[in-house]
């Protein structure tokens, strides 16, 4: 019951085939949910969904509300992320770079991001790497949905993407050390999420044509597909249990036949009797209410960015200090310095007098020691074309069609080199392009001797050719150069 003059708390899942949402209430004890609603629609503009979603509110009565926002499609991008041990203040605009880096159309937008569960077995994290979630949407898409639901009389509490709200379902209601994989059937796609020690270090949303549904076996599917990349990129970690987001009876088959497919258990998170796109809607309430929410607009993005200039004050107060104590410093070794140098020219008039007659000899040593670091130079410069033109080949003779290479950046390193290389596969079925890619992605270690081969990109594609698969993909890796012989 929700009391007179009372704003409500409401979650939204918004999508371009529809909104669903569900109102919750706050208690001592946290969260508790009143109803849940459902609306499907074909969306095709922000403005169009955030006035969707006001007319859905306006219809049930709803007049006052906060509401949290879980985004999925509308421009709304996310990867996970592998950054070096640094302070969160020094990370975010180094993710901000890598977020328009792998993304190029994203233009101007909003980024956020929340950190992941160390991993414990190993991997990335073993060399003392942080695993991140991050989430970007472009600044004017933020800015339309926050100016639409607040002109509708309601406050946009929070705005975050998809995965962050699938993560906080993991941590309130399915938090376990195992390899696990999230199945949620939503309404435009799957979300197939694959969590180690308890964060999610892989997402696959294979699409969903207009007009489908949704079949068990095509579902378990792409979920072997997925399990299969996990097991290659995490050194051999497995799958073992599976959970299933939300109840429908269209999926009352779902669990026996991911558990026949996979040979893993499969188990419901079935907290409440609720369809899976109202759990995604609760996931926005969750991230909302977290201690590090990943926010992409409303309050909680002001209150971030109100936090990050209070912090901008507190440090400029203390620069204000230690740069006056630095003022007296300097006039005192101003002093000592001008005694300093007095001294210093009485000793270099000596000196010069004293060596005198060995400036010829300099000047010898010093043509010859400029001729070894020439030769030296020339043919560090060889050795390394001939590495390249070596590397370049195998990769060549590794990937070929169907596959191809959109992309290929190589960076020299002090260890060797540093590649990413990016493209597609087409094939008969998904299955088989990314079989095609499986093989290469086997090949490419023994061929080109690389040391830390990773793939940081998985996305199904549509294809323009009827009966056609395609992938699009992403893999970095690093080459690690010969000893040389001095």
């Amino acid at each position: 019951m929700r009391l007179p003059g009372s704003a409500s708390l409401i979650g939204a899942f918004l999508c371009p085939r529809g909104v669903f949402m569900v109102e919750c209430r706050r208690g001592s004890g946290g969260i508790a949910i009143q109803r849940t609603l459902a609306a499907p629609l074909p969306l095709e503009s922000t403005i169009g969904a955030a006035d969707h979603l006001i007319n859905v509110l306006r219809s049930e009565g709803i007049k006052r509300a906060e509401v949290a926002i879980a985004l999925r499609g509308f421009g709304v991008t996310h990867h996970v992320l592998q950054m070096p041990p640094a302070k969160d203040e020094m990370l975010s605009p180094i993710v901000d770079r890598e977020m328009h880096r792998r993304e190029p159309q994203l233009g101007p937008a909003i980024v956020g991001w929340i950190p992941l569960p160390a991993l414990l077995g190993g991997g990335a994290e073993a060399a003392g790497q942080r695993s991140l979630l991050a989430a970007a949407i472009p600044t004017d898409v933020a800015a339309e949905l926050q100016e639409r639901v607040e002109a509708g009389g309601y406050r946009l509490l929070h705005l975050t993407a998809l995965p962050a709200a699938m993560q906080r379902l993991l941590e309130e209601f399915d938090a376990a050390a195992e390899t696990a994989a999230l199945v949620a059937p939503l309404p435009d796609g799957a979300f197939l999420g694959f969590a180690l020690d308890g964060g999610l270090r892989l997402v696959v949303e294979p699409p969903l044509p207009a007009g489908a549904e949704h079949e068990s076996a095509a579902l378990a599917e792409e979920l072997e597909l997925g399990a299969m990349f996990v097991r290659q990129q995490f050194r051999g970690m497995d799958v073992e249990r599976i959970t299933v987001v939300g109840s429908s009876p269209a999926f009352s088959d779902l669990e026996s036949t991911l558990t026949d497919r996979l040979h893993v258990p499969a188990k419901r998170l079935d907290v409440a009797d609720m369809e899976p796109a109202s759990y995604a809607a609760l996931g926005a309430v969750l991230d909302a209410q977290s201690a590090r929410p990943l926010s992409l607009g409303g309050v909680t993005r002001e209150r971030a960015l109100a936090g990050a200039a209070s912090f901008l004050e507190k440090l400029s107060t203390a620069a204000v200090i230690v740069l006056a104590l630095l003022g007296m410093w300097v006039m005192v070794e101003i002093v000592r310095a001008k005694q300093t140098l007095t001294a210093l020219e009485v000793a270099r008039r000596r000196v010069a007098q004293d060596s005198f007659g060995l400036a010829p000899i300099r000047a010898t040593a010093a043509q010859r020691k400029n001729v070894r670091d020439a030769v030296g130079a020339m043919r560090l410069v060889a050795d390394d074309r001939v590495e390249l033109q070596h590397m370049l080949g195998e990769i060549a003779a590794i990937i070929r069609p169907p596959i191809v290479v959109d992309t290929l950046l190589l960076r020299r390193v002090a260890t060797g080199w540093s590649a990413s290389l990016a493209g597609s596969v087409r094939a008969t079925s998904n299955a088989r392009a990314v079989q095609t890619l499986h093989d290469a992605y086997r090949e490419l270690p023994a061929r080109t001797h690389a040391d830390s081969l990773h793939l940081d990109q998985l996305t199904y594609a549509d294809s323009t050719e009827a009966g056609m698969g395609e992938v699009r993909f992403q893999l970095s890796f690093g080459v690690r150069a010969p000893a040389r012989k001095d």
